[in-house]
């Protein structure tokens, strides 16, 4: 099955950021980390696009369970979006993936993460330069079998308890390591000496 077949694949606008409020929130890939929203900046957006015949399609904007994914850059980034958010505006480094009901978009996401699809496009895309810029025909036209919705929906409940673990597990040793390096540095009396 083409990709194109059952997901709307949509090229963000050239938006910019912002210096004060204006209304509009832009995601940036600085702003996502380890695939998952951590805020936003303000997005500059002409005054053109505000209102009237020429105001923004409604297709642009992050919805609920979109998939971005980060078609530009050194490294290839896969974002679902778990929750509703208000004019936010992908930045031009993503395409905004939105599937149909025969595409569970966490599977989507997921698969799209994998080191199968990153080693496909590593492939493909390999130049002496480190950034890619992965093209939306590519997307639209790469052939996967997938399974149906349902088992697609079991898969889900299995990914998003793995990644749940995992957090936990960063988070746990991240706590372990601040709490040996205060030990060891208590025991052997490391003082640093500022003057």
């Amino acid at each position: 099955m083409k990709l194109g077949d059952n997901v709307d694949i949509i090229a963000p606008l050239n938006v910019k950021t912002a210096d004060s409020e204006t209304g509009y929130l832009l995601l940036n890939p600085t702003l996502v980390n380890n695939g998952k929203i951590e805020s936003f900046e303000n997005a500059e957006v002409p005054e053109r696009y505000k209102n009237g015949k020429n105001k923004i399609n409604e297709k642009y904007f992050v919805k609920k369970n979109d998939v971005l994914f980060q078609a530009k850059g050194s490294k290839i980034e896969v974002v679902y979006v778990d929750k509703e958010y208000e004019n936010v505006l992908p930045a031009t480094l993503y395409f905004i993936l939105r599937a149909n009901d025969k595409i569970n978009p966490k599977y989507l996401q997921w698969l799209l993460k994998t080191e199968l699809l990153l080693l496909y496009f590593e492939k493909k895309y390999k130049t002496m330069s480190a950034v890619r810029a992965v093209n939306k025909t590519d997307i639209v036209e790469l052939d996967i079998d997938l399974p149906d919705r349902e088992e697609q929906d079991r898969m889900v409940e299995i990914i998003t308890s793995f990644e749940k673990e995992e957090e936990n597990t960063r988070e746990y040793l991240k706590i372990k390591k601040k709490y040996i390096e205060e030990k060891i540095l208590t025991k052997n009396k490391v003082i640093i000496n500022e003057e």
